[in-house]
């Protein structure tokens, strides 16, 4: 049975020994894939294309998002061949994105979001305005927990408030923010259309990678 995996235990699994196989057409491949993947498109699969592996060897096939299925009817294809060892990344590439790791090909990451991102300042949850005072920088400032999740922001009107002030208490608790992979044009459109003039950029699991300015991107 094919198993289904997340983009951790592919990382793994790659590093030791699995191959990566790409579902999806082979001029969508070549556009974007996953570092180091094969371009094994199942509309043009044929069974002579499973002979080059061992049926031993572990294969992780993904296509392009939760919506997809290449990669699912791909997998039990390749059992059906006879390997034995046969996983479905969760999600696909789309997944895999998400989380801001790097992909390669004719488009990869060239005109995501992420080319944009600045550091931004950030808080402890736990910590007060004094701690905030005492970091150099301006506004706004990230309020992270653990693994820099974000939590909330602060932005200059909290300045005003007291040294004791907790900064949970302060913060505004649900900030918008983008994904690492958001393509430039879609991001500013939506930045212009929200008239805003930055937003925070976060990987699908709320990790803060920074933050990026509108006025910095060029379209």
């Amino acid at each position: 049975m094919v198993t289904r995996i997340d983009v951790a235990e592919v990382i793994e699994r790659v590093a030791a020994g699995a191959k990566l196989l790409d579902a999806l057409p082979h001029s969508i491949y070549v556009q974007e894939h996953l570092p180091g993947a094969e371009s094994l498109p199942l509309e043009t699969f044929r069974s002579e294309d499973a002979e080059r592996f061992a049926s031993d060897q572990p294969v992780i096939v993904y296509c392009f998002d939760q919506h997809c299925d290449l990669s699912s009817r791909m997998g039990h294809r390749l059992e059906m061949e006879g390997l034995t060892e046969v996983y479905d990344l969760i999600g696909g590439r789309a997944s895999w994105t998400a989380l801001g790791l790097p992909t390669e090909g004719s488009v990869a990451d060239h005109r995501r979001i992420s080319q944009y991102v600045e550091p931004v300042r950030t808080v402890d949850f736990d910590a007060t305005m004094a701690d905030v005072r005492a970091k150099d920088g301006g506004y706004p400032v990230v309020v992270v927990g653990p693994d820099d999740v974000v939590l909330g922001t602060l932005d200059a009107t909290a300045d005003s408030l007291p040294d004791s002030t907790d900064v949970a208490r302060a913060m505004v608790p649900a900030p918008g923010t983008i994904r690492p992979e958001t393509r430039v044009d879609d991001a500013v459109a939506q930045l212009r259309k929200d008239h805003l003039d930055h937003v925070l950029v976060t990987a699908v699991n709320g990790t803060l990678f920074g933050m990026v300015r509108t006025d910095e991107i060029h379209v």
